[in-house]
């Protein structure tokens, strides 16, 4: 499988997109080409950076963790939505590419993905209609989700409608009480595996699920995500003893950003090809999945584990009080589901950064203004540049249509295109 970016090089950029130089009119591709660096303020702040040596060990780390337990990688693209990033994991060794809506499956299929997992159940008539004109095309190899008994119809009439001459292969979810979407006992799924076996034009090929959302009643998360995926294997072994897998590798597939390691080792035990759709690990994050990966590190002795990619940077552009600086940044640059970003670094006069003390910390956002509490011996200066890292950074890059790849002294060497 791999990624055609032709079509990249000639993407128009201008000033009216989020970060790029006022005056500017260039290709994508002739970005590389300007001698463009951050820290020499050539590109207006806020700016949204990727440190490429950074993104290119944890493609490579994350498909050698995988392989090592045997297991394949899907990586969730909702994550970035890049072709570039997408590109790199692909050329690294990712079995497929994991999507969360037919909009995300249809830029994937443009530039050329052959194996896609939609991780949702399509209902509406448009959406299935858009996937069944994908999936005519015999060099795609597409799975969905599937939990209801409404969903197997929708699929089936899809399929009819369509004139399909090759089935829908089905993923059928198994979910928790509480969580998300899925099932919510094995015996409900193995009633549903059984209606797809039985429905003309659909194929079971695997079961999926998602446990990053687990909260633990009584223990802890990891407990609760290892008994899951015991109910999840269990679930494929009732499905393959009844023979309503139809096909040669039946697959079993879970795994966010957080539990991947516990994923893996659980379903290991059911003799399926085992999927991870981790998505996060890409570019990592200075919030919630650094303390995750801690946890892993601490399990397992990792000791080059992932590293922070994405960062965020702004001016200081006000002091008004001792203590206080309001930066160039804010919700509209900065997800802050799981938490506010993080500053890390400092950069004075074009000097190369310096790690931030203890004691920085983001109060609140507004829609273009961090709050930044500062240590009383720092001495902070408007124009100072300060260098965020965020936390979860899915909902970081959707407010970015261009991101720039820099190297070690953030001279940019590629312009990066999100498709949101």
């Amino acid at each position: 499988m791999a990624f055609n970016l032709d079509a990249l090089a000639s993407v128009a950029l201008d000033d009216s997109i989020k970060g790029i130089p006022f005056g500017a009119r260039l290709r994508l591709a002739d970005v590389a080409d300007q001698g463009w660096n951050l820290l020499s303020g050539d590109l207006p702040l806020p700016a949204a950076i990727i440190r490429a040596d950074a993104l290119a060990h944890n493609s490579r780390w994350m498909q050698r963790f995988v392989a090592e337990r045997g297991a394949l990688i899907a990586p969730h693209v909702k994550t970035t939505m890049c072709p570039q990033i997408i590109a790199r994991q692909i050329a690294d060794g990712a079995w497929a590419v994991t999507v969360a809506t037919v909009q995300q499956m249809q830029v994937c299929r443009g530039f050329g993905a052959e194996r896609i997992i939609l991780a949702n159940q399509a209902v509406g008539r448009l959406e299935l209609d858009a996937i069944a004109a994908m999936v005519g095309e015999p060099d795609l190899d597409f799975m969905m989700i599937i939990d209801s008994a409404a969903g197997i119809e929708a699929a089936a009439e899809a399929v009819r409608r369509n004139q399909l001459d090759r089935p829908l292969q089905l993923l059928l979810e198994r979910g928790y009480p509480g969580g998300r979407t899925g099932c919510r006992t094995n015996d409900s799924a193995l009633t549903l595996a059984r209606q797809i076996r039985a429905t003309p034009g659909l194929r079971l090929v695997g079961i999926e699920a998602f446990e990053g959302l687990i909260k633990a009643e009584n223990g802890s998360a990891e407990q609760a995500v290892g008994l899951f995926m015991d109910e999840i294997a269990a679930l494929f072994g009732l499905c393959a003893d009844e023979g309503l897998f139809e096909s040669d590798a039946p697959l079993v597939t879970a795994g966010g950003s957080s539990y991947y390691d516990i994923v893996i080792d659980r379903l290991a035990q059911c003799g399926a090809r085992v999927v991870t759709r981790s998505g996060c690990y890409v570019t990592h994050d200075s919030g919630l999945y650094q303390s995750a990966h801690q946890r892993l590190q601490a399990k397992t002795g990792e000791q080059d584990g992932l590293r922070r990619a994405l960062e965020i940077w702004a001016y200081v552009q006000s002091i008004p009080e001792p203590g206080l600086a309001l930066l160039t940044a804010g919700r509209r640059d900065c997800g802050t589901d799981s938490g506010f970003p993080v500053p890390l670094l400092l950069s004075r006069a074009g000097a190369h950064p310096q790690d931030l003390p203890s004691g920085c910390e983001v109060i609140n956002l507004n829609d273009q203004h961090a709050y930044m509490r500062f240590p009383a011996d720092l001495r902070l200066a408007v124009g100072d540049r300060v260098g965020l890292g965020i936390s979860h950074p899915c909902t970081t890059f959707d407010k970015w249509q261009i991101i720039y790849l820099v190297d070690s002294d953030y001279r940019v060497v590629e312009a990066m295109k999100t498709y949101f």
